[in-house]
């Protein structure tokens, strides 16, 4: 293995402890003390040009985000600067990490099972059974329907997952018959693992949920651009009786929208809101880690 010194963006939420543990941002770059050979960046690093090509020692920039390599513009860039990314030869490893579908599923299972609700009143020394009867969902998972829009690998494992809990599937993609409003209309749970393209943004709102089942459940890890999140607001004081949120537009503590959400979580209790963490397990993330390394000490020239 080669002696690699790596930098890493600001922007990634988790340590690389085979790595620098120095974080940078692009825009705050002191280019004379800035000697990494390589460059991690994710979809929220905001990318300037200028700042790389000067930083001339600069061999590769491993994009983690593919949703960040259809916005590089990859012409403004020295020539000899190399771009890698999570392409068919990380196809194996990505599949064998299995933490966002796991997320989701617990994330089925407590909102579902009303488990925090019920452990606060257990909190209070509340052991009547009536006391928490009508928090109970009104069916088995093994008699409950889950609703996937989107197909890839996050769906796909989930849908594994579903089975062996004896509940039926409804897949929705751009492959199938089955259009999304039906999908909503039928499902008891639904799970949104689609990728953001201008297809997708905004594809799920008030039209969408408007036409979900009574008593029924919403769950977002893919995007936050993907669903219309004041929509979602309104109908959950209607006929969505619990969601849960792992991503955002925009992932600040000063987002409007998410202070809007934190607002909401804190006066109702049908609404679970967790920061972008549903593919951060340890296991995966240092197998994540790995790969990088051996993708960029096979390419680099020292």
């Amino acid at each position: 293995m080669k002696k690699i010194k790596i930098g890493i963006s600001k922007e990634i939420d988790f340590k690389f402890k085979l790595y620098q543990k120095k974080k940078f941002q692009l825009n705050k770059i002191d280019l004379k003390k800035f000697f990494y050979d390589a460059i991690l960046i994710t979809s929220n690093t905001k990318i300037d040009y200028k700042i790389i090509n000067d930083c001339k020692k600069i061999q590769i920039i491993f994009i983690m985000s593919l949703h960040l390599l259809s916005k590089i513009k990859l012409n403004k860039l020295r020539k000899d600067i190399k771009i890698l990314y999570f392409n068919h030869k990380s196809k194996k490893i990505i599949d064998s990490i299995t933490a966002t579908p796991e997320f989701i599923f617990g994330l089925i299972i407590l909102l579902t099972k009303h488990f925090l609700r019920i452990n606060e009143i257990s909190k209070k020394n509340i052991w009547d059974p009536r006391q928490v009867a009508e928090l109970t969902f009104n069916k088995m998972l093994s008699q409950s329907t889950l609703g996937i829009v989107g197909y890839g690998r996050i769906g796909k494992k989930l849908a594994s997952i579903a089975k062996h809990f004896g509940m039926k599937t409804l897949i929705f993609t751009r492959k199938n018959n089955l259009k999304l409003n039906d999908l909503a209309k039928k499902s008891d749970i639904i799970s949104i693992n689609l990728s953001l393209n201008k297809k997708t943004k905004n594809i799920i709102n008030k039209k969408f949920f408007s036409q979900m089942k009574n008593g029924s459940y919403f769950i977002n890890t893919s995007k936050g651009d993907i669903v219309n999140y004041n929509d979602l607001l309104i109908y959950l004081k209607k006929n969505i009786k619990g969601a849960a949120i792992d991503v955002y537009k925009n992932e600040n503590s000063n987002d409007k929208e998410i202070i809007k959400l934190i607002k909401y979580s804190r006066i109702n209790n049908n609404l679970l809101l967790t920061p972008h963490i549903a593919g951060s397990t340890l296991d995966s993330i240092l197998t994540l880690q790995k790969h990088c390394l051996n993708r960029i000490d096979s390419v680099i020239k020292i």
